[in-house]
């Protein structure tokens, strides 16, 4: 298995650039991301939008969006990056990032939903741990109620293995036990980078994270499936999904879960659901991608982080 690079641990009083890095975020929200992080002990950078023509849906033009990011990346004074939201655009930075600038920086990442095309980069790609966190608009703008301080704050903070993450919104849907890197993110970024030179390839057993909102039923078996076709399971040893919130068919006739378990029905290792992070119905908690994890999925679920995301 190849080793997977660790950025520096956080501590009290690092500067996290926000950086608008999808679409265009609420202003309010950042500045109120901003103020959660500086109650967490950290000094926020909020790094505006750059200028420039771009469709509405996205933060600036991308090569623009891109150079912000590589500046944060090879900032010796940013400790870590945070996306500020999703929504549409992280795929659009990737043919303008530099691959072994990443692997040299081992810059901190953090963001879930549309950052997934990101993550993966700086994870599958570069073979540096990043952070499927909390971002300003949605969690850190709402507060603890929106986010899980103590799995953020642990997992960017403290150079040790966390142990079992709490899941008790987590339940059964193929037993068994496994073991591998953790990787993955949302779905649809998934699939939509397959057949790009950005597609999510794993080289060494993997435990897949599958985060979605607002997919129906049919959606979700397509998406899937269309990753078992694609050869994106061929060494995962496990699936985890989280809570699928707005996924269930208008009055409950097909619900996501039935769903998954009909896409799934061919995969050999364990499936759970219901983890909360990512789009999330309760505070949402971070995962670490990146490092070793074991899962164990028989009455309970038990999901174990091994191995420390930060050094």
């Amino acid at each position: 298995m190849r080793p997977f690079a660790r950025p520096r641990a956080l501590h009290a009083g690092d500067r996290v650039a926000l950086l608008s890095l999808a679409s265009p975020p609420r202003a309010e929200d950042v500045d109120a991301g901003a103020d959660e992080l500086r109650a967490l002990g950290f000094e926020p950078v909020i790094v505006a939008a750059p200028p420039g023509s771009s469709a509405p849906y996205v933060a600036g033009p991308a090569a623009a969006r891109a150079a912000q990011l590589r500046g944060a990346i090879t900032d010796p004074h940013i400790a870590a990056i945070m996306a500020t939201r999703g929504g549409y655009g992280s795929a659009q930075l990737l043919p303008y990032l530099d691959l072994d600038e990443i692997r040299q920086a081992r810059p901190l990442l953090i963001g879930y939903s549309d950052i997934t095309a990101l993550l993966d980069l700086v994870t599958g790609r570069c073979g540096v741990t990043s952070i499927h966190g909390p971002m300003a608009e949605g969690r850190l703008a709402r507060g603890p109620a929106s986010y899980d301080r103590d799995t953020f704050l642990r997992t960017v903070c403290e150079p040790v293995a966390f142990g079992r993450v709490a899941t008790p919104t987590a339940r059964v849907l193929q037993p068994g036990r496994a073991r591998g890197v953790l990787r993955g993110g949302t779905l649809t970024q998934i699939a939509a980078l397959l057949g790009t030179p950005w597609a999510f390839t794993a080289t060494e057993p993997t435990v897949l994270f599958l985060d979605e909102v607002n997919e129906r039923p049919y959606r979700l078996d397509r998406l899937v499936w269309q990753l078992c076709a694609a050869g994106v399971l061929d060494r995962v040893t496990g699936v985890v999904v989280n809570q699928l919130p707005g996924c269930d068919e208008p009055g409950g006739s097909v619900t996501a879960l039935e769903a998954v378990r009909a896409a799934l029905t061919a995969f050999a290792g364990p499936v759970v659901t219901g983890v909360p992070s990512g789009h999330t119905l309760d505070a949402m908690i971070t995962l670490p991608l990146g490092v070793q994890v074991t899962l164990e999925a028989a009455t309970d679920v038990s999901l174990s982080i091994d191995e420390a995301a930060v050094a």
